[in-house]
């Protein structure tokens, strides 16, 4: 992305989080980047597969911040025919009025494990 539109890699994600990307960018770099990372989810199944005594998953949970790109947990759910879901470690969490909601909710598959190493001591 930051060779095809010229843009650094800090303007790159300024540009994704507020959505002002060129009408290409969906076509020419996002459709085959989640295809690419559904290939990914698909390679990594079969390597455990092949590795471990089992067969079959009940759900497969996406986290890190690619997880949060829209439609890539349906497209996942839908090639893999498995059921998908995107992880959020601040679900059942009470989550503080002075907090950005929307954005937490966007971030919160990259927030995994600084949500886990924050809740270390209380269990």
């Amino acid at each position: 992305m930051q060779r095809r539109f010229g843009l650094s890699a800090v303007e790159a994600e300024n540009a994704i989080r507020r959505g002002t990307l060129p009408e290409e960018y969906d076509q020419e770099i996002l459709a085959p980047f989640k295809d690419a990372a559904v290939q990914q989810v698909s390679r990594s199944l079969q390597f455990f597969f092949s590795s471990s005594q089992y067969n079959d998953v009940d759900q497969i949970i996406l986290a890190g911040g690619v997880a949060a790109i829209d439609g890539l947990a349906g497209l996942v759910r839908e090639q893999l025919a498995t059921p998908t879901l995107v992880a959020n470690p601040f679900q059942d969490i009470a989550i503080g009025s002075k907090v950005n909601k929307t954005l937490l909710a966007n971030d919160a598959p990259a927030l995994m494990i600084a949500c886990g190493l924050a809740m270390r001591s209380k269990y």
